[in-house]
């Protein structure tokens, strides 16, 4: 065998062995490249999660001064707004986020009910409860009752998400972006097993 061809040979050797080493190698260089230069979001959901908190069920009072228990609303999926009577401009932004929400849901529109839970005395001023129809605007709302919502700062700051079990699991901060809600949303209600 002439030395061309056995350099030949080695060359080729060389080569497989090289491609063999690199198809056992990729696997751990994707590994490192995906975990430490590329890093996976910490999290999925855009609201933060809080320890789920069952929610008392006082009777509370509707728009139309009928009793309601917020049990009513078990096997739904609840986007809940604390405020004030009075709902000033922020309180307005939050409850047209939460009507937007709530269509961009589409056919699971049903799965979604929306609460204005009113802290104090006070009824509802009458174009709210038009500008936003379907949305339970609650009074009544006791201590027990409030100290189930956990807030960064104050209660009116956040949106809430009860569960269909009525448990309150996530909160949304002042300004939130609705494409981040929605998205949370339609996650829950695709892996809930119910509501």
């Amino acid at each position: 065998m002439s030395s061309l061809t056995v350099n030949a040979v080695q060359r080729s050797f060389r080569i497989k062995l090289v491609l063999l080493f690199l198809a056992f190698a990729a696997p751990v260089i994707f590994a490192y490249l995906t975990y430490y230069v590329w890093p996976p979001q910490s999290r999925i959901n855009y609201g933060e999660l809080i320890q789920p908190t069952e929610i008392p069920d006082p009777m509370l009072r509707n728009a139309e001064g009928k009793e309601f228990p917020l049990s009513k609303l078990r096997g739904k999926w609840v986007m809940l707004v604390v405020d004030q009577a009075d709902c000033g401009a922020e309180c307005e932004k939050k409850l047209w986020l939460l009507r937007q929400v709530r269509l961009a849901t589409g056919k699971n529109m049903d799965r979604v009910e929306r609460v204005l839970l009113l802290q104090g005395l006070g009824n509802i001023t009458e174009h709210i409860s038009k500008q936003h129809p379907g949305m339970h605007v609650l009074t009544g709302a006791d201590a027990g009752l409030l100290a189930s919502f956990s807030a960064n700062g104050n209660l009116t700051d956040h949106i809430y998400i009860v569960d269909p079990l009525g448990n309150v699991m996530m909160r949304y901060p002042k300004t939130p972006d609705p494409a981040g809600i929605l998205k949370d949303i339609n996650r829950l209600m695709y892996v809930s097993q119910v509501g």
